[in-house]
């Protein structure tokens, strides 16, 4: 029997796919709703909890900072009663370290490293009372030739206001070991600025009228002769004699009343 050729062609493959039904589409937008809903109260719960936590902080919590000190005496030294403190003298220092290296005699150049220190300082500047002292008296001026100005070591470092930095060049690392090292020797360097020229010459007036002072006060009284035929008196500092003995520059007085 033949078959015809309508019953050998198999039937069409269908080409679109089925559409999801309205019951899934529910479900889809349930579950972004609940986690959006979800979100929103986990935000405000976490707000919530900041601010208990915040009240606890202000009502409950309570905090304690202790600071321990430890000393370790290493000398004392009497000063016999032979310093006169006469100036004080407070400034902003800073102290400035460059670290240049370089290769082949100079011909390579690695960097430079700078590292630097500003710091308010306080020093103090006194003479020795056993140092050599000339008093005398001429048509009522009492001139005193005082002893040195010496400043009083170490100087004080106001490290609360300190500064510090460092850089290091393009082929150098050593920036925190430079500042450390100028850090370290920052008490010696200070030590010696304390009695440079520019710093004594600061405190000088101010000093010659302590002198002058004591002068009047202590030393004066104890002379044999009256007070009263003293008018004024003028102290002038050794480094303000000149070779012949006389003063390079006559100083300002101190009147006496």
């Amino acid at each position: 029997m033949v078959k015809s050729m309508a019953e050998d062609t198999p039937p069409p493959i269908p080409t679109d796919s089925p559409r999801p039904s309205g019951c899934g589409r529910l479900l889809v937008l349930a579950l972004l709703g609940s986690l959006l809903i979800t979100g929103i109260v986990t935000w405000k719960f976490m707000d919530l909890v900041k601010d208990g936590l915040a009240w606890m902080s202000q009502g409950l919590v309570t905090q304690d900072i202790n600071e321990t000190f430890r000393q370790s005496v290493t000398r004392i030294v009497s000063t016999n009663g032979d310093i006169l403190e006469v100036a004080t003298l407070e400034t902003d220092e800073t102290v400035t370290k460059y670290d240049v290296k370089t290769l082949f005699n100079q011909t390579v150049y690695l960097g430079t490293t700078v590292s630097e220190i500003r710091t308010p300082v306080v020093y103090r500047y006194h003479i020795q009372l056993s140092d050599g002292w000339n008093l005398r008296v001429e048509n009522g001026q009492c001139i005193v030739n005082a002893p040195a100005l010496r400043p009083s070591q170490p100087p004080a470092i106001r490290t609360d206001r300190m500064e510090k930095k460092s850089e290091s060049g393009w082929l150098r690392f050593n920036a925190a070991e430079s500042l450390a090292t100028l850090e370290k020797n920052l008490t010696p360097t200070l030590e010696k600025r304390a009695g440079n020229r520019s710093h004594l010459n600061l405190i000088r007036e101010p000093a010659r009228k302590s002198v002058a002072e004591f002068v009047k006060k202590w030393l004066l009284t104890q002379r044999a002769g009256p007070l009263e035929e003293i008018q004024s008196i003028t102290v002038i500092f050794p480094d303000e004699v000149a070779p012949s003995g006389q003063p390079r520059t006559l100083p300002p007085t101190l009147q006496v009343p």
